[in-house]
């Protein structure tokens, strides 16, 4: 027998077995994504289906609580007012101002609007206050 083959041969072997099992792990390890990857897919659309039943009940209640309270005619906590939900929009973004005048315009209203404001709260805590 040659020097070196049987020991050549069985390490060929090893090697082959072990990618094999590397990769069926890979495959099952995937597998198992996917599959939970769906699971999840289906549970998030009951949840939203859920979710759309639970609103228009609670804008039927609402609406409900409103006819039989009056409306929002009332003042105070006593009466439920109708509820309205309202989807979130995205904020515009502004771009930024870059020319200077316009700059110094915007420092010296929002200067007056301050200086206005604190006027308005001294005089209401001047006649409250005493």
């Amino acid at each position: 027998m040659p020097r070196g083959t049987s020991t050549t041969t069985t390490r060929a072997r090893r090697r082959t077995t072990r990618a094999r099992s590397d990769a069926g792990n890979v495959v099952s390890q995937i597998t198992q994504l996917v599959s939970a990857n769906e699971t999840l897919k289906h549970e998030n659309a009951q949840l939203l289906a859920v979710n759309e039943q639970l609103k228009a009940q609670l804008l039927e209640i609402g609406s409900a609580l409103g006819r039989l309270t009056g409306g929002p005619r009332r003042r105070g906590r006593g009466g439920a007012e109708t509820i309205v939900l309202a989807e979130a929009k995205p904020r515009r973004q502004r771009k930024p101002i870059t020319d200077p005048d316009a700059l110094e315009r915007r420092r010296q209203a929002l200067a007056k609007a301050r200086a206005a404001r604190a006027e308005k709260l001294r005089a209401a805590r001047e006649s409250s206050g005493g």
